[in-house]
């Protein structure tokens, strides 16, 4: 718990004007008001609260319909292709000294061509010693650099590019730019980028990294695609695949990215946000499916995905992914 203290203590040199704001203790309602007059009763003895009637109580599991929809659609042969490209990117960040071994791939599912492909770069750093500080230290690093969300950051910097070459963004040129941390770091991110975009010396990235022993066959990858087909939200109707449950960070970067359904390869207990089954050291949050949330992610798990590229190529530590 931090006091209110060292709050002041912090905040004191940087406040110019005299005085600090009061610091008090409030009691707050931990579940929605079931009713107007509850909210009422509530606002006035402790928190303001609002009564939303569109809200929907939580629902531990979505329609069996919707379910058996998605399922189906995602057991194609492609989708062990999907999760060993998901494990070889993790493998290539972990290689590269630039992250945890954690990989994620997005897949549009009406072509099963592959969008984007990131591996987790938490330690990345232009600075050499920064870089070497967060390896050997406790610090996690920085969770942009998470592999979900440089894979959507890569989604975003092709669909920029895509607009500007279209000529419908031009009026943004000026201030717009891409997002540093879905820049390519490994070969096989690279291998995904777009035809259009300079991506350095290739070659010499496959040499160093071992591209060819990764991966079964470069030739036998799925394709690639420049970048989502709309215009609406930026990953609508796109799938993920992931090595790892997503972190809480990661898994509303998931939802506020409308993708359609998302597979996973192992679950993490105690950082884990899309599971719902409660127990010791589980979150619960079950972000795949909250019916309170504006949009849900139906999620499934990949039970062989630790088999598909050999032993020990997914992370087993406890960490956020």
């Amino acid at each position: 718990m931090v006091t209110w203290e060292l709050i002041k203590a912090t905040l004191q040199p940087h406040i110019d004007v005299e005085g600090l704001p009061r610091c008090f203790d409030a009691v707050v309602p931990r579940f929605a008001p079931l009713n107007a007059e509850q909210a009422a009763l509530w606002t006035e003895r402790y928190w303001p609260t609002i009564y939303n009637p569109a809200a929907q109580v939580l629902q531990d599991a979505p329609p069996l319909n919707q379910l058996r929809r998605i399922r189906t659609a995602l057991e194609v042969p492609n989708t062990d292709k999907y999760m060993k490209l998901a494990i070889t990117a993790a493998e290539q960040a972990k290689a590269g000294g630039h992250g945890r071994a954690v990989g994620a791939v997005v897949v549009d599912p009406e072509t099963g061509n592959v969008v984007a492909v990131a591996g987790d770069a938490r330690f990345w750093s232009d600075d050499p010693a920064t870089r070497e500080f967060m390896k050997t230290s406790n610090c996690e690093g920085r969770p942009e650099y998470h592999a979900l969300m440089r894979a959507i950051a890569m989604v975003a910097n092709k669909e920029l590019r895509r607009r500007i070459k279209a000529g419908t963004h031009n009026r943004f040129v000026a201030t717009c730019s891409e997002t540093p941390s879905g820049q390519a770091l490994t070969a096989i991110e690279s291998q995904y980028e777009d035809d259009d975009k300079v991506l350095g010396d290739l070659t010499a990235a496959v040499t160093n990294l071992n591209l060819t022993k990764a991966t079964d066959s470069t030739t036998e990858l799925p394709g690639k695609q420049s970048g989502p087909k709309n215009e609406g939200y930026l990953c609508s109707g796109l799938d993920l695949y992931l090595t790892h449950e997503p972190c809480v960070c990661c898994g509303m970067a998931m939802i506020h990215s409308r993708f359609r359904a998302c597979v996973l390869g192992r679950r993490m207990s105690g950082s884990g946000s899309l599971t719902s089954e409660a127990g010791d050291k589980k979150l619960a949050y079950g972000l795949f499916w909250r019916r309170e949330l504006n949009w849900r992610v139906m999620t499934f798990q990949h039970t062989q995905a630790s088999n598909l590229g050999g032993e020990g190529r997914i992370d087993t530590e406890i960490f956020h992914a």
